[in-house]
């Protein structure tokens, strides 16, 4: 189980959205779709390995309390820096979600 006191830090979930102009124009943007407690955590080594095999590296690692769909197509935002999410992992049965992140 996450324990409360170790959710620190406060952070803003972006997810994509599309909208389109009176014209027919599409626009991709990020909405705000929620706010969420978090502890933020250095990356393992089984993490850091992990992150090498991706494009970009994975430079933070997020945990937060479990929340359904959190996809690697979204945004995080914490002290007012954005990050890409480049992985979304379960930990344990439903209790929680490490997001590892990459600052945009």
């Amino acid at each position: 189980m996450i324990s409360a006191g170790s959710l620190n830090r406060s952070i803003v979930i972006y997810g994509p959205v599309t909208t389109r102009s009176p014209t027919g124009t599409e626009r991709s943007s990020f909405a705000k779709l929620a706010t969420a407690w978090a502890e933020r955590k250095s990356l393992s080594l089984k993490d850091a390995t992990r992150a090498a095999g991706m494009e970009q590296s994975a430079e933070a690692k997020f945990v937060i309390r479990y929340r359904q769909g959190i996809t690697t197509s979204m945004q995080v935002e914490c002290e007012g820096q954005r990050y890409f999410v480049e992985a979304v992992d379960e930990i344990g049965n439903r209790e929680g979600l490490a997001l590892l992140v990459r600052a945009i």
